[in-house]
């Protein structure tokens, strides 16, 4: 099924239109030849009127990778994989509870998640190659969010073990796991740099939710003292800033700060009600699921110039935050659809939105990796 917005995406596709202009010359048999001094000049027939060329679309570069996400259309939350274009969805984990979270490693060969396990949420690493399960945590409480290290050795996470939130690190094969913060408040959310050995997390250690930078040798520095709550830190793919949502009561903003803690703005221009952040691949771009005037659709921010996007479709209502495809110029989400959650694919040159998954189930949670 496929649904289009006609008026920006008119605005896009100029952006990939080449128009390509007829000229006439002339040339020997042309028509206008010089006569010789003293004879008359010898002219052809005007040559028949051409039209010229239709403008030529430049094709649109095909997407490459594989998205996993969560579903529960077989009775319980578990990951399933397909093709960007939906086809052929087939379930990855088998395990008897429910799985969650997914987060591919940097070179897309393994998926990190979260499952339960008789009341018990720890997590867990997927083989795609061979799909074995390895379970990293065995806490008796709660473990997840997990994070890869850039080389995909380790597992930065949160844990509830030690009696509130804390962050540890764990080899990627379950080994070492070690604590990296201590501190009565809580520590969450832990972000790796995608470039660099350190990790970005949300810790209220200040009285207020504030955003953290943790090296894995224990050293912590702060980069936001907001008097507003801060979270969702999101890594830009260079790992020279971050993105994050700064709140104001219930709406919030979407702004950047560089991992040295200077430089800090705003890319949007007043509160509402955002989703998370999402870089897009090349560092210049920022998805969020947004409130627009007629609902609710994704935001495309320009951080160089400051140009904003707004893509929607009155027969999609996004509800999860958007991930960019790796070659940047298409969007994966989860969103309402008919009454049901399913993923839904935005190609945003064309502004045209393409639904994935058409399952009485939910399917949300997506992800997009390279193989």
């Amino acid at each position: 099924m496929k649904f289009k917005f006609n008026k920006t995406g008119m605005m896009i596709l100029a952006w990939l239109t080449v128009v390509v202009l007829g000229a006439c010359g002339t040339g020997p048999g042309g028509n206008s030849l010089v006569g010789v001094a003293g004879q008359p000049t010898v002219t052809s027939d005007p040559p028949a009127a051409t039209e010229p060329p239709a403008p030529t679309a430049i094709p649109i570069p095909e997407t490459f990778g594989h998205i996993i996400f969560v579903s529960n259309r077989d009775g319980q939350k578990n990951l399933y994989i397909t093709s960007p274009n939906g086809l052929d969805p087939a379930r990855l984990t088998e395990i008897t509870t429910e799985s969650t979270n997914p987060r591919i490693s940097p070179d897309g060969s393994r998926v990190a998640f979260v499952s339960t396990f008789n009341g018990n949420m720890d997590i867990y690493v997927l083989d795609l190659a061979t799909r074995t399960t390895t379970r990293i945590t065995d806490a008796i409480e709660k473990d997840s969010s997990p994070s890869w290290s850039p080389d995909g050795t380790k597992i930065a996470f949160e844990s509830f073990r030690d009696g509130n939130f804390e962050i540890y690190m764990v080899n990627a094969d379950g080994s070492n796991p070690t604590r990296l913060t201590n501190d009565p408040a809580g520590d969450s959310t832990p972000v790796w740099s995608p470039t660099a050995n350190e990790i970005a997390f949300v810790s209220n250690r200040f009285g207020n939710a504030d955003i953290f930078l943790l090296t894995p040798g224990g050293s912590v520095s702060t980069l936001t003292t907001n008097t507003a709550p801060d979270s969702a830190p999101a890594w830009s793919p260079d790992g020279t800033r971050l993105a994050f949502q700064t709140y104001s009561g219930n709406l919030s903003e979407i702004c950047l700060i560089g991992r040295d803690g200077l430089n800090q703005r705003c890319v949007t221009s007043f509160p509402s009600d955002y989703g998370a952040p999402a870089w897009s691949p090349d560092n210049n771009q920022i998805a969020v699921n947004a409130k627009q005037n007629t609902g609710y659709g994704i935001n495309i921010y320009n951080i160089n110039d400051g140009t904003k996007i707004e893509l929607s479709s009155p027969e999609i209502d996004p509800r999860g935050n958007p991930v960019w495809s790796p070659e940047g110029l298409r969007l994966v989400f989860q969103a309402q659809v008919n009454g049901d959650m399913e993923l839904v694919l935005l190609l945003i040159p064309t502004a045209e939105f393409t639904q994935l998954t058409s399952m009485p189930a939910y399917d949300g949670d997506p992800v997009w990796g390279n193989q």
